[in-house]
Parts: structure tokens; sequence; C-alpha cells
């Protein structure tokens, strides 16, 4: 299957089953009040995630089983790539439903979740958290070991990227609080990426279109895509950065990033947001709750 009619499939697959899904969300009682007080099923991502990633394996038909070309590729993806994303989609999604299912609202924020931990107690977010950091370190090593490359800064290199791909995944997560915005700031950051000719880029394709066959949903505000879309979807921005973008960008991008998280701690991103004509346009594009 030529690697354009990837997302196309996702997208089309994604759309057509999200109704029914959403109806067995429905079922289960895996609701969450919205920011209008309405009981909106949560964790939809799970879907688009996981179409997603099995469409990603669609990527990997012109290669033979041992990853070198059955026949003349024309996109040039590096295919020891795909099962790092699609890691990386799964296991960030993964902490994102865990938070989904048993988190609780009362600790928001890195400073709710460090005062929670200095009472003893122990929050999904904080969880999340130690896990995430944890889990991107250990992403960078392995995109390391896959290109071959362990130069003289790798502990530099994996440090940044590790942190990197978390910080990514989080950030997703702070913005998720109207319809569409997440995937919105998804599909605009996977967009940029791609403009940057790297091949590699091409591996977010297949969530690319799971994401756009499910944003009329999440606009309409029938559906909430939950910590476990917006987690993995950040993740995949921040992985796929690690690919296109140089060792200094990445570290002005992370710096920029933990910024974020520490002003997300003062002010309301979406009051900014209304404040602001063009992006208020943005968020509000497609959007039917408004």
């Amino acid at each position: 299957m030529p690697s354009v009619l990837v997302p196309l499939f996702s997208g089309l697959v994604t759309y057509g089953s999200m109704p029914a899904f959403l109806r067995l969300l429905q079922k289960g009682e895996a609701t969450r009040l919205n920011y209008r007080g309405a009981a909106i099923p949560v964790g939809a991502g799970f879907l688009f995630l996981w179409i997603g990633c099995l469409t990603e394996l669609l990527l990997l038909l012109p290669f033979s089983p041992d990853m070198t070309p059955r026949f003349s590729p024309t996109t040039g993806l590096l295919p020891q790539a795909i099962p790092l994303f699609i890691t990386t989609a799964l296991g960030y999604g993964l902490l994102g439903l865990f938070d989904d299912l048993v988190g609780s609202r009362r600790e928001t924020g890195l400073k709710g979740h460090g005062a929670a931990l200095r009472r003893g107690e122990l929050t999904t977010g904080t969880i999340k958290a130690l896990a995430g950091v944890a889990f991107g370190l250990m992403l960078a090593v392995w995109r390391l070991g896959v290109e071959g490359w362990m130069g003289r800064y790798w502990i530099v290199v994996v440090f940044v990227d590790g942190l990197l791909i978390a910080a990514s995944a989080n950030t997703l997560n702070l913005l998720d609080l109207r319809p569409g915005r997440s995937g919105k700031v998804f599909f605009g950051g996977a967009l940029l990426i791609m403009l940057s000719g790297n091949p590699t880029s091409l591996a977010l394709l297949p969530w690319m279109g799971s994401t756009l066959g499910y944003l009329p949903f999440d606009l309409k505000g029938e559906a909430m895509m939950g910590d476990v879309g917006s987690n993995a979807l950040g993740a995949l921005l921040g992985l796929a950065s690690c690919y296109v973008v140089s060792l200094g960008y990445r570290s002005v991008l992370l710096l920029s990033l933990i910024l974020v998280h520490l002003l997300a701690e003062r002010i309301s991103f979406s009051k900014v947001i209304e404040h602001h004509p063009l992006l208020r346009v943005i968020d509000g594009w497609g959007r039917k709750d408004t």
C-alpha cells in the first residue's frame, strides 16, 4: 500500500468505527464532565491510537522480514524506526489510560501532585510523570541503538531526547481542555515535522489519519480523547522531533516545553487563547459546542 494511502485508510476506519466505540464507552459508564458540565465519553483516544498502531505496520510492506527493501522504496522511511514509534504510542497511551481509569482530578499540575506527595499521598499524576520520564529515557537509548550511534556525548543526547519525549507527551495533555484542541496541535506539529523532509517523519502518517477520523466527534463535543490519546500523540511528536531537529534545537524545544509547564502553574492557557484573536479563531475551527 503506498504510504499516501495509509492515513486515508486509518482515517476512514477510525471515522467509521468511532460511533460504535462511543456507545460502548457510554454503556460502560466511561464518562467525564467536560468544561460545560456535560457527561462525555472519555478515553476515545484508545481507538484512534490502536488504529494508528495497526496501520503503521502497513508502512513495512515495501520491506522484507529482515528490513531490507523488497522493491525500491520511494519513501526512504527507516523501517527500524517503526517499532519504536509503535512502542512510544502504546507505552504513553497506557500511562494515560491508567490516569483516565483511576486518576483523581483533585490534584492538578506540578504543585498539586507535589503537595500530595509531601503529604505521603501517591497520585496517578506522579506515577505518570516518573514513569513517563523513565520511559522517555529508555526510548532515547533505543533510538541511538537502532541508528548505531553511541558518540562521545551520547548521555547528553539521551537526557535531552528522553525528557523531550516525556515533556511533549504531557504538554498535549495540558492543552486537552477544549474540544479538538490537542488534535489540532498534534496535526499542526506533525505537518511542521514533515516539512523538514526527513523520511522518518512519514511514520506519523497513520496517526495523522486516525486523528483526523476522530476529530469530528471531539469537535462536536461527543467524545474526549482522554490522557490515553493526548499523551500518546504528544510523545509521538517528541520522538519524531528527535529525528528531524538538531540537538541544539531540541534542547531549546525542551526548555520551551519546561517553561510551558511552569507557566501552566500560574496562568490559564484557555483564557490566554480566548483573549488572543488569532488563537481564538483557530481554537474555534470546526467546534460545534460554541
